[in-house]
């Protein structure tokens, strides 16, 4: 095996299929990244059984093969080695040596059989979105999903067509984040892991010209970002019902300026950590909402000013769920609707439906 390219060529693709290598495994292929070389077309793929990624680059073919090489090995020498073509050949000793100029790497690497097939999604049920809007919608749910796996369906995000309408939803059990696209297609539901979502939102581009096939199969899913391909499994398992939750009026609410309500809540968080987590009190009243906190570190009051048409309201929340949902707002001013101290708490847009974030409330003492 033998080739030649352009040194920021062959490490951009080696750096991104190297996201799906695993970090150690008791397989030590899937450390490594496969390189099939075909003519003048090299395949690089990076799969830890779970993700994979791949993609096919341009170089100056000399003798076709595979092989496999440590990702995080290859990653650092290509990154280090002078600008300009690097050439890259195996022996069949599965030696591989890197040159550029005058720097020489030789890199002992393993047989291409020993790498375990990566699987194939059918393309027949596929759909396309542009890339900036999926990666906004991931982006604005992802915090919300769990990180334990007492209920493994919601350590993912749900994606769910359904009359044209795409919702991606997160839940943990103690808040909600719903994103909602239009998108013409058949209904369909799929659970996306996390850490797909991770890596996915990497490759991702925030161009609205640019779009993202989605390619279901049974218990796989691919997507074909630009010269990328990801593949994934998907979660099994029942979803919670988290409409019925979202469920609420919204003719009583406070209309808060984002900024401000993210300013506050990050000099709040300033004396609340993992042994101090007490709940924020939050009372709303007129034209103001104040905040006020005390742990053992200190104490904190603090004030916006808001647009507020209910009846005076106080209720507890955890600080760090109403600061991610916040942050997750793409809009300059949002509704806050409190209906009572231990109804769950509702953050919409002022106009339209496209994110709904659920906060429920913390009992204070």
């Amino acid at each position: 095996m033998k080739f030649s390219c352009q040194k920021e060529v062959i490490l951009s693709a080696v750096q991104t299929t190297s996201k799906a290598a695993a970090g150690k495994s008791s397989i030590p292929a899937l450390e490594g990244i496969l390189l099939e070389l075909e003519g003048n077309s090299l395949t690089v793929t990076g799969y830890n059984l779970d993700i994979g990624i791949k993609t096919d680059i341009e170089v100056n073919g000399i003798e076709s093969g595979n092989i496999v090489i440590n990702a995080r090995m290859a990653g650092d020498i290509i990154r280090k080695m002078p600008s300009g073509d690097i050439t890259f050949s195996c022996d069949s000793n599965n030696m591989a040596t890197i040159t550029s100029r005058e720097t020489e790497f030789s890199v002992m690497c393993m047989s291409a059989d020993d790498y375990p097939v990566v699987p194939q999604v059918n393309p027949e049920t596929s759909f396309s979105v542009p890339q900036k809007m999926i990666k906004s919608m991931i982006t604005q749910t992802k915090f919300a999903v769990a990180v334990t796996d007492t209920k493994p369906a919601l350590m993912g995000c749900k994606f769910e067509i359904n009359d044209n309408i795409l919702s991606v939803v997160a839940v943990d059990g103690v808040r909600i984040a719903l994103r909602q696209e239009p998108v013409v297609y058949d209904n369909i539901e799929f659970i996306v892991p996390a850490k797909t979502l991770d890596e996915l939102v990497h490759i991702l581009a925030d161009d609205n010209d640019k779009n993202i096939t989605f390619c279901i199969d049974k218990n796989q899913i691919s997507f074909s970002v630009g010269d990328y391909i990801m593949i994934s499994r998907l979660i099994d398992g029942e979803f919670i019902q988290y409409n019925k939750h979202l469920v609420c009026s919204d003719d009583v609410y406070a209309e808060v300026n984002c900024r401000d309500m993210i300013d506050m809540l990050d000099r709040a968080m300033l004396i609340i950590n993992e042994k101090n987590k007490n709940p924020i009190r939050c009372e709303l009243n007129g034209d103001t909402l104040a905040l006020s906190c005390t742990t053992g570190l200190g104490k904190v009051n603090d004030k916006i000013n808001v647009k507020y048409n209910g009846q005076p309201i106080t209720i507890g929340f955890n600080a760090k769920y109403m600061l991610d949902a916040f942050k997750a707002c793409d809009t300059d001013s949002v509704k806050l609707i409190m209906s009572s101290s231990v109804a769950p708490i509702i953050i919409k847009p002022l106009a339209g439906t496209e994110f709904t974030f659920l906060v429920l409330p913390m009992r204070l003492k």
